[in-house]
């Protein structure tokens, strides 16, 4: 009826798959998703908003341009690219910027450009021990309600 080892094997699992699901990941992927099934893009979204407030389209390509000393095209790729996707926008400004500035990841920028570097250090550890310990709590509760269900309803085939 219930076999020890499937016991262990839950929480081998349930341990190795919280080892590594809570760990800060770096990735160099866009945030947007590439398909050739995106039909809206960023010339749609820019022809959308171009069309609902000419001014203030007007206004943001000129700002655009002499802010960042780009010509017309670049500023309009880039505002239909933050129309888009603006999370994924600034997510990719962010990490343009932490490599020219030579960080290896954020959390060597946040120490870095903190007025106490120490404590920046130390607050960035704690948040993520305890948010690996909470996920790790979660998936092995999960796993022994999981498992004691499976224990107290076993699958019976029909007809059998």
């Amino acid at each position: 009826m219930f076999n020890p080892r499937y016991l262990v094997l839950c929480i081998s699992f349930a341990i190795i798959v919280s080892s590594s699901a809570f760990a800060p990941q770096s990735s160099g992927r866009s945030f947007a998703s590439k398909s050739a099934l995106n039909v809206f893009g960023p010339k749609q979204a820019l022809a959308i908003e171009k069309r609902k407030n000419p001014q203030a389209f007007e206004s943001t390509i000129q700002g655009l341009m002499k802010t960042k000393g780009l010509s017309r095209a670049d500023a309009e790729k880039r505002y239909g690219e933050f129309l888009l996707d603006p999370d994924g926008f600034a997510l990719r400004a962010a990490e343009q910027e932490r490599k020219e500035a030579g960080y290896k990841d954020w959390i060597e920028q946040a120490v870095a450009k903190s007025d106490d570097p120490e404590a920046t250090r130390q607050r960035i550890e704690d948040f993520t021990k305890k948010n690996q310990i909470k996920g790790t709590l979660i998936m092995f509760a999960g796993s022994a309600a999981l498992l004691a269900y499976a224990a107290s309803n076993p699958y019976v085939p029909p007809g059998h």
